[in-house]
């Protein structure tokens, strides 16, 4: 009996994971570094990405390092939804490779 009731609840969490995927890809995080226009996902799915005209006068490595700062950025917010809708789910147990 006991083992019926584990596998009832690894499907019912199954479940969760699954709605909670399809809610982490429909969340759209929009962020703005320095100009740098950036969307990206809750699921750390990058979208779009949009920058000044004017940083286009730059020096290479300056507009390498913004443009690597700002997906960073929008990579940090994304992760940071996404363990926030981790812990709802889990109820703040830590589940090794769900965040």
């Amino acid at each position: 009996m006991e083992l019926f009731k584990m596998a009832k609840e690894a499907m019912a969490m199954r479940s969760k994971l699954s709605d909670m995927e399809k809610k982490l890809k429909a969340q759209v995080i929009n962020t703005e570094y320095k100009g740098i226009k950036i969307q990206v996902n809750a699921k750390n799915e990058f979208l779009s990405f949009e920058m000044p005209e004017e940083l286009l006068k730059e020096k290479k490595d300056k507009i390498e390092k913004l443009v690597l700062e700002a997906f960073t950025a929008a990579g940090k917010k994304a992760q940071d939804v996404m363990a926030e809708e981790a812990k709802k789910l889990t109820g703040g147990m830590k589940i090794p490779g769900l965040m």
